[in-house]
């Protein structure tokens, strides 16, 4: 076996410069790892996908539906054609419309309340139960049976009841959770008592039940209040294009019909709703003017008969020219006087509205009497987006929220600028009067200077067509405002109605939930496996230990499958004996010269199994013809004499206590030349038996009677006694452990190499059984001095094919069990 010259050097390949590599992702060896762990992701992957199968299969479908309206922007003139445009140029209605806006009421509590109010199939959830009882599916109205509620009567809601359809006659009633309610009753037969009251008939008495189909079934009757919180929530409002205002409506249900008949039944009160709202300021201007008219019309009969009167009786018929000249000034003051008597009608009607704190959607808009403010329109435009802002905020959260009550109070200072607003025009209004009045007094100076029949015939006219000219223009106000009322038509329309053949299903994805399912599958293994190397701190990496420490390795000890603690004795062809012969081998390059013959086998930890290595190599070593003394001084916890049946009455504490001669603590083992000396009695102060002088005679005895002597030596990780023992020996092997010791441990012996406290240190690895999926073949092994310990893995055919028959004897070899035969086919 072929082995470097210079044993400073670690077998294990090494970087230039001599120094462990750096920790690096090794991706061979995570391949070689998830390949042969493959039935781990195979099983997993099957119980994933499975689980698929079963959420594909039993869940219910779930279906998407969308419709689609067309918002009218108020930024778009253009939108406005034949009367429509004539009513916006005549500006007897406003409209404050947006498409956010519109957004936001389509998704209001308040209209999708009333939507489910007038859907009658809402009022009732209908599902068949599957015949196992495991799947569940909702029917709407493709339920054999319906429900009538008697909604003046009390009505538990969200309580199911149970409906088993015995024939085409009966069915049987059943209310579970401590009512203990089951009884048989016929079709269309009212059910009543404390709780419930309604009547199940069936929809279609004529059809016959079909055989074998599902019959029993469980509705619930539900309430309003959260079938429109659900839906609210449930439907999804988009701006197909940001120049445009096209919405798309969307929303999902087990049932594609019912979520279509919601959609249509929203849109429905949704252009309703805007329709009512435009009559209804429409309808407020008519009455408004009517009671205007109402209120001019006696002075116009009492103006028209007073002119009428003082023509006949005085017989005046013409106006001289100065007259009519006075007369034009006094019509166009009084045109101005009119219209500024409107406006006032007008403030009054605002200032009025606003004390009573009534909604301003249903407000007159102030051009219809000629009031064209510009910070009154600016502010009424305000109010009433606050207004509609205030509303959708009412439909999602809860009375008393921050938000609704910042907005109220906006809503609030928003009215009390408007009264402002609207008190200052009023006073502007009067200045204004008062100072046309004075004019008219200006024109009535004038006037004296005529005849006294024809200044009182300038004055009834003046009258008449004063009140006239004001009931003229309110009556062409109530024409164009009636005009406007039976012309109205809706500002949004319907482009695409919500149709079930339409809808697609989004529940489950199938193709998704195996692709998911087969990931998971895939996923769960790995990350396993990097948790668990993550977490385990043992070193199970033949790579690592080359990575982490500069002590070279001497050898590798397979793992003892024999029920013997001393296979080189009791299985001298077995594959374990021969990593013993390995490792006799490489101590040579240990131990060059002829004096050095003292070697202590120690570890860091108990349970790494030095005792046995040190038994096992004084055995090999002593097979050879050479006089080997296995010398126990582990005091502390002494397991040598064991090994041999040895009662351990005497040893090497007695001796150092004087209480036994030298020659009477060597027996001779059952393997010639192979001599050991026990520990004996545990003493109180090992250290300082282990540090006396009669222990340096001991070691000196040893060397001049001995070829070799393997000392047993304590754990160093535990107590001190091996750093004394190490000023006797000429090698020091430390056993660590595979799969068992700690990482910990090479930190601890690259110290120990590091300040030299240990001379000629080695370590050996024991309890080497390669791990599935690292990656380690025989040939890696045998390139690196790791040939002994494990080629048994390979079955003992392994053998005979490449180094012919009888090169093990089949006899020391134990045979495979089931689970080690298994893994030899990966």
């Amino acid at each position: 076996m072929v082995q470097d010259e210079n044993m400073n050097q670690d077998i294990i390949p090494r970087n230039p410069n001599g120094y462990p590599e750096e920790e690096t992702l090794d991706i061979k060896q995570l391949l070689y790892r998830v390949i042969a762990n493959w039935y781990w992701y195979a099983i997993t992957v099957f119980i994933a996908l499975f689980v698929a199968y079963l959420i594909n299969r039993y869940s219910q479908q779930v279906y998407s539906v969308t419709s689609s309206v067309i918002v009218r922007d108020d930024d778009n003139t253009k939108s406005y054609v034949g009367a429509e445009q004539l009513i916006q140029s005549l500006r007897l209605t406003k409209n404050t419309k947006s498409v956010q806006n519109e957004i936001g009421i389509l998704q209001s509590y308040s209209l999708a309340r009333q939507a489910i109010d007038e859907l009658e199939e809402f009022k009732v959830t209908y599902t068949a139960v599957g015949r196992r009882g495991i799947k569940e599916s909702q029917l709407y109205k493709r339920c054999p049976f319906k429900v009538i509620i008697d909604s003046g009567a009390n009505n538990l809601l969200n309580y199911p009841i149970y409906v088993t359809i015995l024939d085409s006659i009966r069915y049987r009633l059943e209310i579970d959770d401590g009512m203990g309610i089951e009884q048989t009753l016929r079709f269309g037969e009212r059910f009543t008592n404390e709780n419930f009251n309604f009547t199940v008939v069936l929809r279609n008495p004529s059809n016959k039940l079909e055989q074998g189909s599902v019959s029993k079934y469980y509705f619930t009757i539900n309430d309003p209040n959260s079938m429109a919180l659900q839906y609210k929530s449930k439907v999804s409002v988009t701006l197909n294009d940001k120049k445009g205002s096209l919405l798309t409506l969307s929303t999902s249900g087990y049932v594609a019909e019912q979520e279509a008949d919601y959609l249509n039944k929203l849109m429905e009160v949704y252009i309703r709703r805007g329709l009512e709202e435009k009559n209804q300021i429409a309808e407020n201007t008519v009455k408004f003017i009517d009671k205007q008219l109402a209120l001019m019309t006696d002075s116009l009969r009492n103006a028209e008969q007073r002119l009428q009167d003082f023509r006949t009786n005085n017989r005046v018929l013409d106006i001289s020219r100065e007259g009519n000249m006075l007369i034009d000034r006094i019509k166009s003051i009084q045109q101005e006087q009119g219209n500024i008597e409107l406006r006032g009608y007008y403030y009054n009607y605002l200032k009025d509205y606003l004390s009573q704190r009534k909604d301003l959607n249903t407000l007159i808009a102030p051009s219809v009497l000629g009031v064209d403010d510009p910070q009154l329109n600016t502010l009424l435009a305000e109010a009433s987006r606050a207004y509609i802002e205030r509303e959708e905020m009412r439909a999602t959260v809860k009375p008393g929220s921050p938000g609704l009550e910042q907005l109220d109070i906006r809503i609030e200072n928003l009215r009390q600028s408007l009264i402002e607003k609207v008190n200052s025009l009023v006073e502007a209004n009067a200045i204004a009067q008062k100072q046309l009045k004075n004019r008219i007094k200006e024109v009535e100076t004038e006037m004296m200077r005529l005849p006294v029949n024809e200044r009182q015939l300038i004055g009834f006219e003046r009258d008449f067509n004063l009140i006239d000219k004001m009931y003229t223009y309110l009556q062409e106000k109530r024409a164009e405002a009636a005009i406007a009322r039976a012309s109205n038509i809706s500002d949004n329309k319907i482009l695409d109605y919500a149709r079930p053949e339409n809808a697609t299903m989004i529940k489950p994805q199938k193709s998704l939930n195996y692709l998911i399912a087969l990931l998971i599958g895939l996923a769960l293994p790995f990350i396993v496996m990097l948790t668990y190397d993550f977490f385990n701190d043992k070193l199970v990496d033949l790579k690592e230990i080359s990575r982490r420490t500069k002590v070279p390795v001497i050898g590798t000890l397979g793992h003892n499958r024999y029920e013997t603690e001393m296979p080189t004795i009791d299985k001298p062809k077995s594959t374990l004996t021969e990593s013993f012969r390995g490792l006799r081998i490489n101590l040579q390059y240990l131990l060059r010269e002829p004096d050095k013959k003292v070697i202590a086998v120690s570890s860091t930890v108990v349970g790494e199994g030095k005792t046995f290595t040190a038994a096992n190599l004084a055995a090999i070593i002593a097979v050879t013809g050479k006089k080997v003394l296995l010398l126990g001084l582990d005091l502390r916890k002494p397991r040598v004499h064991r090994l041999f049946s040895y009662t351990g009455a005497i040893g090497v504490s007695t001796y150092l206590i004087g209480r036994s001669n030298i020659e009477d603590i060597i027996f001779p083992s059952e393997v010639e030349n192979l001599y050991f000396m026990p520990s004996g009695p545990i003493p109180p102060n090992p250290a300082e038996l282990l540090g006396s002088s009669k222990m340096d005679e001991l070691i000196t005895w040893a060397r001049q009677n001995y070829d070799y002597v393997i000392i047993d030596s304590p754990p160093v990780a535990i107590v001190s006694d091996a750093f004394l023992i190490a000023r006797f020996t000429d090698a020091n092997l430390f056993v660590v452990r595979y799969g068992y010791s700690s990482r910990e441990v090479l930190n601890l012996i690259n110290d120990i190499y590091k300040h030299q406290e240990i001379r000629n240190l080695a370590l050996v690895i024991n309890d080497f059984a390669p791990r599935r999926g690292y990656g380690y073949s025989y040939s890696y092994a045998y390139s690196y001095g790791y040939s002994y310990g494990y080629g048994y893995y390979y079955g003992k055919g392994y053998y005979n094919k490449y180094y012919g028959s009888g090169y093990y004897s089949d006899d020391d070899e134990p045979p495979l069990s089931w689970k080690e035969k298994i893994k030899l086919l990966f």
